[in-house]
Parts: structure tokens; C-alpha cells; sequence
């Protein structure tokens, strides 16, 4: 790199550390996707099994591959049971998907190498995904980085890039790992790409070295828990991939038109305010039709490669049934390589006006993070473990049972008390088919000292539900407010309660 890259690169740094590190401890997490993932990793961490993750700290919890969990409990291990820990992993990642933008930008975009990964760190979507506990950070951070080491082994002389492939693999497995198979969607555009531009560097992709080191990363795990009980393999392909493609089985916006519902709006706000610059430094729409047009028929490969990067992914996310507005988050990667090749040659926006820009910008999305860290939500676990700590404290508990509806499995990171779920007679719900096995009856036999919560809708049927197990007397111990429900706390009075 020369100088100025190499300030470019410092600078780039101070920002993306800047962004991703802000408010990160503010908020505390909230219900359902952050509460299920921080369990299940400090569940990890506590527990020292690495292999199974549970977020009740007894079933099974198998929806992803274990990567995400790895990292939580890692961060857990090192920074403590807190929001902070439970976001690191997540602004780390940030921090290494930009810095890789920046090498993806010297081969993209080599007139100002650092303005793509400028245009992706300072968009809506991307930064404020780092402060989101979940799997979709860590792996906008591993596809990235097998395709800047395939871009980097592609860009070799033939039989020189090897080194690079075997780390595209590796990478590719990590993404395999942490999401399954959604994080191979840019493996098989570059493989479309290839087959359709550039068949000589095909054989070469698929190196023997590599093709190991992605089945030993990506297939291990699986392996194990396969062997530990077979028919899991059922489950991983038929209700975690089948199902998520092609049916209705997770209630994700599975409509024909629920793709439009969910990932336009995401890809309109999500790059802001980058897509209309970019747009004006083509010259306006029709103008960077035009253009993309012209760069398609010239056959530029470099074009060509970020299209298939864009599009095949988002033609399977919009044609899978099972939608989210933060499975798109990847494309906004190539996304931001074309708007910054739109805008890298815009006389208009000289150095001078780009960093206005680019501050004005850098305020509004810190300014949004820190009002979000501040919102007040019935979905933070911190807020319902201090009103449901005032109502247990009194009394020596050993598990919050929910029943019959969604735990709140983030108050594991605020309350002594463990978090499970259980079901009412037949009415059952499954956040995975690994989990909460046990009726309200079969609870209610443990020698146990619970609180149990449930939607107030439902509290006549628990209470004749108990009284028909055991016998007993629900107590009512006082309600809290979330979630959008009034979520009623009993203790079953005859239980014998054990005192200190």
C-alpha cells in the first residue's frame, strides 16, 4: 500500500471501531432472537460443552450451526455475563468485514480503494446489524472473507494463488458453520461466474487441499451429533432446510408477496444515504442503467463478478419461503462495491465534500444507535428481570418456567434463576423440535422450587391444568408487562417451598 492507503486504512479503523464499539453495552437484550442466542452461548460457557448448545441448559437447541455460540461463550469467558460481552463478537466482526471491504476496494475500485468500504460502514443496515446479537454479522464477515481470498487468488498468476484458495475454503466452511447452507450462496455465484467467464480458473477453485479443509470445518460438528443420535439428520435437512425453502413450517412472511414486504424496504433504508449518490454520480438512474448495461456487454469481469454476487443470493432469498430482513445483510457487501464504483469517478464529490458527507452521516447513524440503546422496549430482558426479580426475591427459586409460549430466554443473563419452557396437556410450543420436551405435568413432579409464567389469556386453562396434575393451589405472585402480553408469575402454593 502506499501512503495514502495506508492512511486511509488507519483512518478506516478509528471509524469502524468507533461505530461498532458505541452503545454496545447500552441496551440491554432483548426478546426473542437476542435472549435465544446470549443463552445459549453463557449456557456454553457455564456449562463447558462446547459441542451441544442448549438455551434452557438441558435440551438440545440445534436451529444453527454452533460458530455464533462458539464466539458468545468466548466473549462471556473473557468480558463477563453482560451486554457488552454479548455484543462483542458482533462489532468485531464489523470491524473485520470493513477492513476487508478496504482490500476488496483495491481491486474494485482502485481510484479510491477505501470509498467502498466508506459507502458499507457507514450505511443504515449494516452498522446498526453490530448491535444485534445473532448469527448474521459473523457471517457477513466469513463470506466476505473467502471472497476477498478468492478475488486475491483469482487476481494471481495461474498456479500461484493456492495459499489463497485453501483460505477461501476455510472461510466457506467457518460460514457453513455458522449459518449452514445460506453461507455458500456467494460460493455458487462465483461458481456461475467462473462457468460462464473465466472456465480456466475453474478447476483451480476447487483445489483437493481446500475441499478438505472445508469438509473437516464444515461437516464435523454435524458428524458428531449425528452420531450421538442419528435421526438429527432428518432434522437439519428437512426441518432446518427443506422446510425454510419451500414451506410455511417457520411463519416467516411465507406469502408470495412477502419477500417484497420484507427485503425491499431492507435494501431502500438499509443504504442510505450511499444508493443515491451513487445513483447521481452515474448520473442519474436511466444514465446508470446505461452504464451497468455497457459494462455487462464489454464482458468487465469485475462487474460481471459483483452482479452474480448480488443476484443469485437474492433470487434464492426471494424465492425461499422463509424471510427475514437480516438474511439479505451479506449482499449488502457487493452492494456497496457497485455503489462505490458509481460514484469514483463524480467530479462533484471531491475529497473535501465526501468527508462532510461521510461525517454528517457517521453523527445520524450514532445518533440512531444511542437513541435505539435508550428506547424503551417490552422486549428488554433487563427491564423484565427487575420487575420479576421484585416478585421472586422473597422466595428461594430455582427455575422461571413459561408455559405454553415463548421463553424469555434472556433473562439467563439477569436473574439466578433458571429459564425453561414447558407445554400445557397437548398445546405445545416448538421454538426447535429439540426442545422443551416436558409437559406441565412432568414439571410439576420435579422436585423443584419454580415460579411458572404464562400469557394472561391463558391463565384459567394453567390453573385447572395444575389442579388436574397435582392438586394444587396456583398462587398468583403479580404480573409484568412484555412482549405485548401481560405475562401472569404463580407459584403453586402446597409445594413446600424449601427456606435457606
Amino acid at each position: 500500500m502506499n501512503n495514502t492507503d495506508v492512511r486511509a486504512f488507519w483512518g478506516l479503523l478509528a471509524l469502524l471501531a468507533l461505530l461498532a464499539c458505541a452503545f454496545q453495552g447500552t441496551r440491554g437484550i432483548w426478546e426473542p432472537d437476542e435472549g435465544r442466542y446470549s443463552s445459549a452461548g453463557l449456557n456454553m460457557h457455564e456449562s463447558g460443552d462446547w459441542l451441544v448448545p442448549t438455551v434452557d441448559g438441558e435440551h438440545p437447541h440445534l436451529t444453527k450451526p454452533p460458530v455464533t455460540y462458539w464466539a458468545l461463550a468466548a466473549s462471556f469467558a473473557a468480558f463477563g455475563d453482560n451486554e457488552w460481552a454479548a455484543r462483542m463478537p458482533g462489532a468485531l466482526a464489523f470491524i473485520g468485514t470493513g477492513l476487508l471491504v478496504f482490500g476488496l476496494g483495491r481491486r474494485f475500485c482502485t481510484a479510491r480503494p477505501w470509498l467502498p468500504a466508506l459507502v458499507w460502514c457507514l450505511s443504515l443496515a449494516p452498522m446498526m446489524s453490530a448491535n444485534i446479537v445473532s448469527t448474521d454479522v459473523l457471517l457477513v464477515f466469513f463470506e466476505t472473507a473467502a471472497v476477498f481470498a478468492f478475488v486475491e487468488a483469482w487476481s494471481s498468476p495461474p498456479g500461484r494463488g493456492g495459499r489463497w484458495t485453501v483460505l477461501m475454503w476455510l472461510a466457506w466452511g467457518l460460514a457453513f458453520m455458522t449459518k449452514g447452507p445460506p453461507g455458500l450462496l456467494p460460493l455458487a455465484a462465483i461458481t456461475v461466474f467462473l462457468v460462464a467467464h473465466d472456465r480456466s480458473r475453474l478447476r483451480s477453485l476447487f483445489s483437493p487441499l481446500g475441499l478438505v479443509v472445508f469438509a473437516v470445518v464444515a461437516f464435523s460438528w454435524f458428524a458428531a451429533l449425528i452420531q450421538q443420535q442419528p435421526d438429527r439428520w432428518r432434522y437439519f435437512l428437512g426441518y432446518e432446510v427443506y422446510d425454510r425453502v419451500f414451506t410455511a413450517a417457520h411463519n416467516r412472511h411465507a406469502e408470495w408477496y412477502g419477500a417484497l414486504l420484507v427485503y425491499l424496504p431492507m435494501f431502500v433504508a438499509g443504504l442510505l444515504p450511499w444508493w443515491v449518490l451513487g445513483l447521481l454520480g452515474a448520473g442519474g438512474p436511466g444514465a446508470a442503467w446505461r452504464r451497468l448495461v455497457a459494462s455487462v456487454r464489454a464482458r468487465r469481469p469485475h462487474v460481471l463478478l459483483l452482479l452474480y454476487w448480488l443476484l443469485l443470493p437474492t433470487a434464492v432469498f426471494f424465492a425461499a419461503r422463509s424471510r427475514l430482513q437480516l438474511y439479505v445483510l451479506p449482499l449488502f457487501v457487493p452492494l456497496a462495491l457497485l455503489t462505490a464504483r458509481g460514484m469514483v469517478d463524480w467530479p462533484w464529490l471531491t475529497t473535501r465534500r465526501l468527508a462532510l458527507v461521510a461525517g454528517a452521516t457517521a453523527v445520524a447513524l450514532l445518533a440512531i444507535k444511542g437513541y435505539a440503546a435508550y428506547m424503551p422496549s417490552d422486549r428488554d430482558s433487563r427491564v423484565m428481570a427487575a420487575e420479576i426479580r421484585k416478585l421472586i426475591d422473597p422466595h428461594p427459586i430455582d427455575e422461571i418456567v413459561f408455559v405454553g409460549m415463548r421463553p424469555f430466554y434472556g433473562l439467563n443473563l439477569y436473574l439466578e434463576p433458571r429459564v425453561e419452557g414447558v407445554q400445557i396437556e397437548e398445546q405445545r410450543f416448538d421454538y426447535s423440535r429439540y426442545v422443551a420436551a416436558e409437559d406441565l405435568c412432568s414439571e410439576l413432579q420435579m422436585d423443584e422450587n419454580n415460579v411458572y409464567a404464562i400469557k394472561s389469556k391463558a391463565a384459567a386453562r394453567f390453573t385447572a391444568a395444575v389442579e388436574k396434575c397435582e392438586g394444587l393451589d396456583p398462587t398468583l405472585l403479580g404480573a409484568i408487562n412484555a412482549d405485548g402480553n401481560i405475562i401472569f408469575l404463580y407459584l403453586v402454593a402446597d409445594r413446600g417451598l424449601r427456606r435457606p
